[in-house]
């Protein structure tokens, strides 16, 4: 809207507050950098790497690219220590180029993207050594799982145990085409029924999918059905 500035809700106090135009600039600066290194990172995977077959690897450069703007916001000023996130499978160059800038991540693996002993295709907590919260290889499992870890962390403290500690939003960042899968509305359900907290669903709308254009009017649905299980 005209006149409204760029604000936020702040991941300590869970308040809105203003971005100064500094903070602006540097978060822009931010994705510019990790979507480079994102780009560059599958580029190189297929046309620079010496390759025995001469196969191209991909990398979903585009629906990748979807999310920089929503990733470079949530790591850099929004999540917590006790926060966790599931990204989507496409968006794993993001997800090492953020890690490689918050050094957590190797030169080396970035290097052998989608080779062997190099980052993962999709973000794997057992193959992976950038500290993935959630394996999200299975289209739509990662999703899933932030809405169960939530409905456990849930129990747990219902039992008394962990108190002590704050408790953590689990976060899914999902692709529009994840929507296709049905295990996420039977964990929809369940989340209705058990009164799912601290659980954020972030839809990646670019209408990218591997077998065809994501159908028009789809958020609509979407909203229907999410309006719907809250």
């Amino acid at each position: 809207m005209p006149g409204k500035k760029p604000c936020m809700r702040d991941g300590m106090t869970n308040r809105t507050q203003r971005i100064p135009p500094d903070g602006l600039r540097m978060l822009g600066e931010l994705e510019r950098k990790m979507l480079w290194l994102a780009s560059w990172t599958i580029h190189y995977a297929n046309h620079l790497r010496e390759s025995t077959d001469g196969l191209k690897v991909g990398g979903h450069q585009a629906s990748s690219a979807s999310l920089a703007t929503i990733m470079t916001v949530l790591y850099s000023r929004t999540l917590r220590p006790q926060d966790r996130v599931a990204v989507k499978p496409h968006a794993s160059p993001n997800y090492h180029a953020i890690q490689y800038l918050l050094g957590r991540q190797t030169q080396e693996k970035l290097a052998n993207f989608r080779g062997y002993k190099g980052a993962q295709s999709y973000p794997s907590r057992t193959k992976d050594t950038d500290d993935v919260d959630f394996s999200t290889g299975s289209v739509g499992l990662g999703v899933a799982q932030t809405l169960f870890s939530s409905l456990v962390q849930d129990y747990v403290r219902a039992h008394g145990w962990g108190l002590g500690r704050p408790e953590g939003r689990m976060i899914a960042l999902v692709g529009d085409a994840e929507l296709d899968e049905g295990n996420i509305f039977e964990a929809m359900l369940e989340g209705w029924k058990q009164g799912l907290r601290n659980c954020w669903w972030i839809i990646d709308y670019n209408r990218q999918s591997l077998d065809a254009v994501v159908r028009e009017g789809l958020w609509e649905t979407c909203s229907r059905i999410l309006a719907g299980t809250s």
